[in-house]
């Protein structure tokens, strides 16, 4: 009984041990980047409350981004280049190189004018976290008061072709009247003519909205 005993003591002894090694190295996998949880891109409003949190915390925004980075800095201060490497690594999906780029510059400028105001640092990069978001929901906006209008024009645009279609699929033969006759030529020019005024009058109503979006796109670059 004694070598039985022995043996499941330590039968269970080695079953804990890889248990606990297999436990630890689920939570260390868990910290990574993956396919499955790919937490490097968190999104750049994640990033900058992250930054702002260290820095309320005790920190400061160098650390910030060396923790983010994974590396140190020559220098303890933050360039564009240094923080548009951060925000371009963790932009999400939706949001694009341009966005980054402008959030670094805002970010640079923020540690700047606290340096030289001597202005709380987590005020300023809260500022320009809450202008950034202020920014996202202005394109959000702009984007669905654009997606009506572009869909009515996709289904005009598509229209008259389905209707050709289906008239010739119903044996009507819509292409032979159109193309075979003078009532034909002038019903296709008549058509073509509303055509080309519905789709410029439809362009026309949304192009304020696109014009807007591009003047604040370069007023911010």
């Amino acid at each position: 009984m004694l070598p039985v005993a022995v043996g499941i003591l330590i039968g269970v002894t080695i079953w804990m041990i890889c248990d606990g090694r297999t436990e630890r190295t689920e939570r260390l996998s868990g910290l990574s980047p993956s396919p499955a949880r790919p937490s490097s891109r968190i999104g750049i409003v994640a990033v900058l409350s992250s930054i702002t949190s260290f820095v309320r915390n005790g920190g400061t925004v160098v650390e910030a981004f060396e923790e983010l980075a994974e590396r140190t800095y020559p220098s303890p201060t933050i360039t564009v280049d240094r923080a548009m490497e951060i925000f371009d690594a963790k932009r999400s999906d939706d949001e694009t190189e341009e966005r980054a780029w402008r959030v670094a510059v805002n970010v640079t400028m923020a540690c700047q004018v606290s340096e030289l105001l001597g202005c709380e640092t987590a005020r300023c990069l809260s500022a320009v976290s809450a202008a950034y978001r202020r920014e996202c929901l202005m394109e959000a906006s702009r984007s669905q008061a654009l997606a009506m209008p572009e869909s009515t024009m996709k289904l005009l645009a598509a229209l008259p072709v389905v209707t050709v279609m289906l008239g010739e699929i119903m044996g009507a033969s819509p292409l032979t009247f159109l193309f075979g006759s003078l009532y034909g030529w002038l019903c296709l020019l008549g058509g073509l003519t509303c055509y080309g005024i519905g789709l410029l009058w439809i362009d026309a109503l949304t192009k304020p909205l696109r014009d807007d979006a591009e003047v604040q796109r370069d007023g911010r670059a």
